[in-house]
């Protein structure tokens, strides 16, 4: 029996994903079943256990990959070249694509339900998460503005930009006509005040 190529595998597990993220993005994660995805993705239940343990890893599948790369890069600020500025810019541009609209609206609802179901485990991995990236926003405001950062404390000024980003998410998932690259302009151009120039050299 000939063996499947690897290309035929991804494109299958491509066709997959495609189909789960239209079925939750009209019925929810919750509501959504494995039944309706293998009908979209011309595939049997069976075939989608073959790539994807259960729902909610399929459901963490359909996160798009530059979400993933953007998220990457705010965890490991050390090993970037970019700017705070230059990565923030990246990350409120990215707000703008459909595939961020159904990611926030997946990410949304698993959150929720992890606090329904009070899953602690799930409320702890973000936990973790939102630290890190935290500390990776601090990261690359030191180093771009100085260690002192203008006298502000950098951690507390990681959060507070953090909630930034989740609002403009989810004020452009309610009114997809905002604009977040012109509220993070207008954020930054209040940092730059704040924290005065960036430091030479």
């Amino acid at each position: 029996m000939a063996r499947v190529s690897d290309a035929h595998l991804e494109a299958r597990r491509q066709s997959i994903l495609a189909a789960a993220t239209k079925v939750f993005s009209q019925k929810g994660i919750a509501s959504a079943t494995m039944a309706e995805i293998a009908s979209v993705a011309g595939c049997s239940p069976g075939a989608i256990y073959r790539y994807f343990e259960n729902k909610e890893q399929l459901a963490q599948g359909c996160m798009n990959e530059s979400a993933e790369a953007i998220k990457h890069a705010w965890e490991n600020p050390g090993a970037l070249e970019l700017s705070f500025d230059e990565l923030a810019g990246i990350t409120f541009a990215a707000i703008n694509t459909a595939e961020e609209a159904i990611d926030t609206q997946m990410f949304l609802e698993q959150m929720l339900i992890a606090v329904r179901d009070g899953d602690l485990a799930a409320a702890e991995e973000y936990r973790e998460h939102q630290e890190q990236v935290r500390s990776g926003i601090a990261y690359l405001l030191q180093r771009q503005y100085g260690e002192d950062v203008a006298g502000f404390d950098p951690e507390q000024l990681g959060e507070a930009l953090l909630a930034f980003y989740w609002g403009a998410r989810l004020l452009k998932l309610m009114y997809p006509g905002s604009d977040p690259i012109g509220q993070f302009n207008q954020l930054q151009q209040l940092m730059k005040r704040a924290l005065g120039p960036a430091p030479t050299g």
